[in-house]
């Protein structure tokens, strides 16, 4: 992964970001048939890793696990350009390969291509995160938060 040309708590800051845009998702499919399961932060890479699932009420039940870098040109990606790439989901465009990463047995995908140019220059100034820097459902009701 590039790692971001701005600070170390910059990269937190955005990790956070991304983790309260997507929140919304877990209640409401950001791409149908998926909702957000969680939001994880890449420890050593300026990246997330995004859980998606079918729904509580979808037939048969997918998992799809991306992961999504913070950073696009050497440009810190904004938390909106990577909720918009996940959105683009349902359209069935976009094709990932493996990441070489696994999640609870399962391959993680690379989601680079969601937000391959969208970076835009850091404006963060360092300033001290805000909010959990992650979350994730182990299973229904048994939420964890990364900070």
């Amino acid at each position: 992964m590039t790692q971001p040309t701005c600070s170390a708590a910059c990269r937190t800051q955005a990790q956070s970001a991304v983790a309260a845009a997507l929140w919304h998702y877990t209640d409401a499919p950001v791409a149908k048939p998926y909702y957000v399961r969680g939001c994880l932060p890449e420890a050593d890479d300026a990246a997330v890793t995004v859980a998606l699932w079918t729904g509580p009420t979808a037939r048969e039940k997918r998992n799809l696990f991306l992961i999504v870098p913070l950073v696009s040109g050497g440009l810190p990606v904004p938390a909106q350009r990577v909720v918009t790439g996940l959105m683009r989901l349902s359209r069935g465009t976009h094709i990932f390969g493996f990441s070489g990463r696994r999640l609870d047995g399962k391959p993680v995908m690379n989601g680079g291509g969601l937000v391959r140019g969208g970076g835009q220059p850091c404006l963060c100034g360092g300033a001290a995160p805000s909010g959990p820097t992650g979350f994730y459902f182990e299973r229904p009701g048994a939420l964890r938060r990364y900070s």
